[in-house]
């Protein structure tokens, strides 16, 4: 069971020299980035993962005269890259690594289609923390709890018993329906007499607030 998909809310901006990259290009980096942060996930409910990929956004930012140190950037040479991902800040410390990770792989497969190795500091991946009240999702300000509560909402409305045939050990996010597997390192909470599994420290914070328990550390 992955945690690729622990924050709901991407945001991607690739800015690159212009014309280093083709519209295929584009095309075909964008597809590969939307499909390693949310392409169907084994374990996690399809209601929440078809919200997820509405709220996920890829653009591309055309710049001139991009320079480095070494000087001005030359067509034909491999196009550096400045990949930006803004998520809220709630959940940045916790996702970045892997996030980071797997916008890197989709790099590759590009570098990979061109033969291009490209030369160190040319590929940048930042993370950047929208704070709470500050994540304008739809026009309105709001926070993390609320960018989980509309990404859950179509799961959460359901009626059908989400655990049923489940593998011992093995019990259901109530914030989003992934699939966790209780025991060592898995994040959890007791309430109400049961062992609340959860796929990260995001949804249980919510779920946490959502029912007026002490948020853990």
């Amino acid at each position: 069971m992955s945690d690729l998909w622990r924050t709901p809310m991407f945001l991607i901006e690739i800015a690159c020299p212009r014309g280093a990259l083709t519209a295929d290009d584009r095309e075909e980096l964008a597809a590969d980035v939307c499909r390693v942060l949310v392409g169907a996930e084994e374990g996690v409910a399809e209601e929440t993962m078809r919200r997820a990929r509405a709220m996920t956004h890829v653009g591309f930012r055309e710049l001139d005269g991009w320079t480095t140190g070494d000087g001005p950037w030359r067509p034909g040479s491999v196009p550096p890259l400045w990949v930006t991902l803004t998520v809220p800040e709630a959940w940045r410390a916790e996702m970045s690594r892997t996030t980071i990770g797997m916008v890197r792989r989709a790099v590759r497969r590009l570098d990979r289609s061109y033969g291009w190795q490209r030369p160190e500091g040319h590929l940048w991946i930042n993370v950047v923390g929208i704070a709470d009240g500050s994540i304008g999702m739809d026009g309105k300000p709001g926070t993390a709890d609320e960018v989980v509560g509309r990404m859950t909402a179509e799961y959460r409305a359901r009626t059908d018993a989400a655990g049923a045939g489940l593998p011992e050990g093995v019990t259901v996010d109530p914030m989003c329906g992934m699939r966790v597997r209780l025991g060592r390192g898995a994040v959890t909470l007791e309430h109400e007499g049961r062992t609340m599994g959860f796929c990260a420290q995001s949804c249980r914070a919510a779920y946490a607030r959502e029912h007026g328990l002490p948020v853990p550390e």
